[in-house]
């Protein structure tokens, strides 16, 4: 069966979002054709909107002003970073409502079978804001993975050729009430709270 360009072009847009396939973007498509214009329009107003989200030029969060509202607040430690590798990490450790320091998103892990390395994650803008700040800890919040893992070793080595971030800085990862394996933003807000206050020093 052949559908009309309309829903054709629509279930090839929703098929590139990572995990959904073919018959998912069409029960996607299927769904929306069911709902009122208003709905549609609602919809098409929330995805032009989205044009408006850029990245923190301080953290690397998503925000819609150049500083996010986490870097804009006064009352946060500015003496704890905790480092992540996306916007929707930070997002989970923010949950647990306990952290009241600030976060530096790397915008990706080392990977070298996706061909992502050193130069793909934000590793130099990293040691210019440590550089240029009086941050005296940094918690690595990184997936329990093998790319994570690796992710943070490269980081505490570029961090030790500077022996004075060696000097201040104080290196920690949160604990292992994080199975092996598992992703950050997955986690619940208990056993990450756990992993963060349970935090080991490297």
């Amino acid at each position: 069966m052949t559908y009309s360009r309309e829903i054709q072009d629509l279930v090839d847009e929703f098929s590139q979002f990572p995990g959904i396939g073919p018959k998912t973007a069409q029960r996607f498509v299927f769904y929306l054709l069911k709902k009122s214009p208003d709905t549609i329009e609602r919809l098409s107003r929330h995805l032009r909107n989205i044009k408006n989200v850029r990245t923190c030029s301080i953290c690397g969060n998503f925000s819609s002003q150049k500083i996010c509202p986490i870097c804009q607040d006064k009352r946060r430690d500015n003496s704890v970073l905790i480092i992540v590798a996306q916007p929707q990490d930070l997002m989970a450790i923010e949950k647990i409502g306990e952290y009241k320091g600030i976060y530096y998103v790397l915008g990706g892990l080392i990977d070298t079978v996706q061909m992502s390395g050193p130069e793909q994650i934000k590793a130099k803008g990293l040691i210019e804001r440590l550089r240029k700040s009086q941050i005296k800890e940094i918690i690595f919040a990184l997936s329990s993975t093998i790319e994570g893992e690796g992710t943070t070793l490269y980081l505490i080595n570029l961090i030790k050729q500077d022996p004075k971030l060696t000097q201040r800085l104080k290196l920690s990862k949160i604990a292992r009430g994080l199975p092996l394996g598992s992703e950050i933003e997955y986690a619940d807000e208990i056993t990450l709270g756990e992993a963060l206050k349970m935090r080991k020093i490297l």
